[in-house]
């Protein structure tokens, strides 16, 4: 059984991220969550690698900090969503929380000095996004189709392609009404889908 990198606790299966839909379906990714910190991580990230992984969604802004976002394993939309989750992604493989990401970062070299999760933006596109999943047959179909990873196939695949296409198309505004107070709503309790830090290096690191 392997150890939390961030609390050192152990890690227990999660869930199975599939491939997308033009993918290999032997391209799926085990995901481990721990319960103590409420980590998810992928199964087969070296702890070695943890902290690399992490800088990967690091961009440098001024006075020499650095702004990390991440999806939150401890989100109202994590729960809700389960395996529809719609920030669940194979190549994503850290899913932090407001008690994980500050050791996860100081293994990384970095301070925290700002924790905070947005009221709008990412967190509510994939808090509705997570709620249209539970209708179609396709994870994340507007959103893919949006960014021309998914099209229309043959045969049965076409006709479910049209099924979802229908499906988005008149529960988009009944579902953003219910999805954007929701998650504003989350994101006050600091449960939002998003989790905005922003770090500097500690002196160790420097």
């Amino acid at each position: 059984m392997s150890a939390c990198p961030a609390c050192g606790e152990p890690l227990f299966g999660w869930l199975l991220v599939g491939p997308d839909a033009n993918g290999n379906p032997n391209d799926s990714v085990l995901l481990e969550r721990c319960e103590h910190c409420r980590l998810g991580v992928a199964a087969d990230l070296a702890p070695a690698s943890t902290p690399s992984a992490l800088l990967g969604f690091a961009r440098q802004i001024p006075e020499g900090r650095f702004e990390l976002r991440v999806a939150n394993r401890a989100s109202v939309q994590a729960s809700l969503g389960g395996s529809h989750w719609a920030a669940l992604e194979r190549q994503r493989g850290l899913y932090p929380t407001p008690q994980s990401l500050p050791p996860l970062a100081a293994a990384a070299g970095l301070e925290i000095e700002e924790l905070r999760c947005p009221r709008r933006g990412q967190g509510q596109a994939w808090m509705w996004q997570t709620i249209l999943n539970a209708f179609t047959f396709h994870e994340n179909f507007a959103r893919d189709v949006r960014a021309g990873t998914l099209r229309p196939g043959s045969g049965r695949g076409r006709l479910r392609f049209g099924i979802d296409a229908v499906v988005t198309a008149l529960a988009a505004l009944p579902v953003a009404l219910v999805s954007a107070p929701l998650e504003l709503f989350a994101a006050l309790l600091g449960r939002g889908g998003e989790l905005v830090a922003v770090a500097r290096r500690t002196e160790s690191s420097l």
